[in-house]
């Protein structure tokens, strides 16, 4: 029954040998390995593993240093406290175990790449030990887990799903190499993995398609076809992921980009193993168009936006391996690599290797026009001087941020306002990242919007307009391009009278020309998470408008005119992925009806 698809084995040694970008990713692998083969220590089954996202700092929201010696001391790099106990070493623990699985991947290269070689007899000698140990001890791990299904070896369903794949992967790379207890061990590890997993698939979303890619391992391990049919054509199999979970855009409806090529990466596990040449042309389509789409999303210098959860400094060309393997898994979709190397960083990745084409295409630039993603609820407007989006797109799950008809901008002149994303989802950082006053849109009542659906509704190159309502309200916002610059109008009625706040934050501090003092945040907005913002002061308004900028270099000016009653603020934030202040920008009131416009000039 194995059917997956495999590298090209002698095609992989001849470019060691004759490729200059081949000759460095091999010897990183080897290098690698030899300082994971000095450091690795797998945590046995007596203490649990945790939750990768407590291992960030609560003060700044930094990730901390991993370091391999130390599975009780864990550093921030930013401010430098040390923490030390679960759940901290607990995530420690996680961490080394998927570094066993990475390891033992790089063994199996080894293997393959140098056959008969010292290095190649001792990566045998430790994958086997890998194998083994975790397949003849896979029974006595507890299972456990409290935020995203439940694991073993791992804290989660998901970490465990990705931590299998690597070890049922290395074993399918080498198991005519591997001796009869180890290929016992990985049989034993594959029927556990499948016991664990497969009543744990139950949803579309990204997790349940790693689960899928690490059933399709074990049915491949096991010869059983049963479950792997299970991952193909089941309620939740892959089939379904793909047709439901993805926009007619290319987008994952989970809209953040590092949760779109997460779920993508998934997908291509699932169909090396299941085998690229075994399922529906329209499978090809789907993840085609899925390859294609978050490039043209990003700014000028390739990173790209984070919406709602995920982090923020995720840019095109940290996805090159992702490219990479769909170049080989989906040959009937031709796959624009060159727009994962825009930035002219070298091939360096291990699917490049295995999976990539002797060379990149010529380089093609990002994408300079505007368009309007109707499904994902996405418009991007570009001219010469700025790129605006707006989102008004369907409710996205949990990783939604709930700030529909929020703006991100770029000028050309190096100005801009991002999304913040995350941190760590166990971080206490993370909840001012998701709260309102984050985000660059509209609330009403003093707290976050309510899961809702949103759309665009109007749409040409220089024009786009984004709706949304609930419970009686409506909300409209307008973005259009100028000469020199562009107009955002916001239109807000009410189903009743109650708190309407504007908010815009963007690189620098705020500066006005208008006289302000110093203030406190009103208590009715305690619900939008502005006690996180610091520096806060209210501005005279001078006849309903108000003139401001930020500090930072190319910033734009903004002349803005705001409803009467409202009161106007400037407070700075943290978070801003630029690394410079997060200058906003706080108009707020109480009324039934609302119109707030501005007008930006780069």
């Amino acid at each position: 029954m194995r059917r997956s698809t495999e590298p090209d084995w002698d095609l992989v040694r001849r470019r060691v040998e004759q490729q200059t970008w081949a000759t460095k990713i091999i010897s990183t692998v080897h290098d690698e390995t030899e300082e994971w083969r000095r450091q690795l220590r797998i945590p046995g089954p007596e203490r649990q593993s945790a939750w990768t996202h407590f291992y960030y700092c609560d003060d700044d929201g930094e990730r901390l240093t991993f370091d391999p010696r130390q599975p009780n001391e864990h550093r921030c790099p930013a401010c430098d406290r040390v923490y030390s106990g679960d759940p901290k070493d607990g995530s420690w623990r996680t961490l080394m175990h998927n570094q066993a699985a990475a390891q033992a991947q790089r063994d199996a290269v080894i293997m393959r790449v140098a056959p008969g070689t010292d290095q190649a007899a001792a990566a045998r000698a430790e994958l086997e030990m890998i194998i083994t140990g975790y397949g003849e001890h896979y029974t006595e791990y507890v299972e456990h887990g409290g935020h995203a299904g439940i694991g073993k070896v791992l804290p989660q369903c998901l970490d465990e799903a990705i931590w299998a794949i690597g070890l049922l992967r290395a074993t399918r790379w080498t198991a005519d190499q591997l001796d009869g207890r180890a290929l016992a061990a990985a049989d034993l590890l594959a029927r556990g993995v499948n016991d664990l997993l497969q009543p744990q698939v139950g949803a579309i979303h990204n997790i349940h398609c790693w689960m899928l890619a690490a059933l399709a391992e074990c049915a491949n391990r096991l010869d059983d076809p049963e479950v792997l049919d299970f991952t193909c054509g089941s309620q939740f199999g892959a089939i379904a992921q793909l047709r439901q979970g993805f926009r007619a855009d290319g987008l994952w409806f989970e809209i953040n980009p590092h949760y779109h090529y997460y779920t993508v990466s998934a997908l291509l596990a699932w169909l090396e193993a299941v085998g690229a040449d075994q399922v529906d042309p329209a499978v090809g389509e789907i993840l085609g168009r899925a390859m294609e789409a978050p490039p043209r999303l990003a700014y000028s210098d390739g990173l790209l936006p984070a919406y709602g959860d995920g982090w923020a400094d995720a840019r095109v060309s940290r996805f090159a391996g992702v490219a990479e393997t769909a170049s080989r898994l989906l040959p009937d979709r031709s796959v624009a690599l060159a727009d994962y190397y825009v930035e002219g960083q070298e091939r360096d990745s291990l699917p490049a290797l295995l999976f990539g084409p002797d060379h990149v295409p010529t380089m093609s630039p990002h994408a300079t026009t505007s368009f309007c993603w109707a499904d994902a609820g996405i418009a991007v407007l570009r001219s010469a001087d700025a790129r605006i989006a707006l989102r008004s797109g369907p409710h996205a799950g949990g990783h939604d941020h709930r700030d529909k008809l929020a703006v991100d901008v770029e000028t050309a002149t190096g100005w801009r306002s991002l999304d913040l994303g995350t941190s760590g989802y166990g971080a206490e950082f993370t909840v001012w990242l998701r709260s309102p006053a984050a985000h660059s849109t509209v609330f009403i009542g003093g707290g976050p919007q309510p899961a809702c659906n949103g759309r665009i509704s109007e749409f040409d190159a220089g024009r786009a307009v984004g709706e949304v309502g609930w419970d009686g309200h409506r909300l409209r916002r307008e973005i259009t391009l100028t000469e020199g610059g562009w107009t955002d109008a916001v239109s807000v009625e009410l189903d009743g009278e109650d708190e309407i706040s504007w908010l815009l934050h963007g690189d620098g501090t705020v500066t006005t020309d208008c006289s302000t003092a110093p203030t406190t945040a009103p208590e009715a907005l305690s619900g939008l998470g502005i006690p996180w913002l610091s520096d806060m002061h209210s501005i005279a308004v001078d006849h309903d408008q108000l003139n401001v900028s930020w500090d930072a270099p190319g910033a734009p000016s903004a002349m803005i005119t705001i409803p009467p009653g409202f009161v106007a603020c400037t407070a700075t934030g943290e978070g801003n992925p630029s690394g410079l202040p997060l200058g906003t920008v706080l108009i707020t009131g109480r009324a039934t009806t609302a119109e707030i416009s501005a007008r930006f000039t780069v």
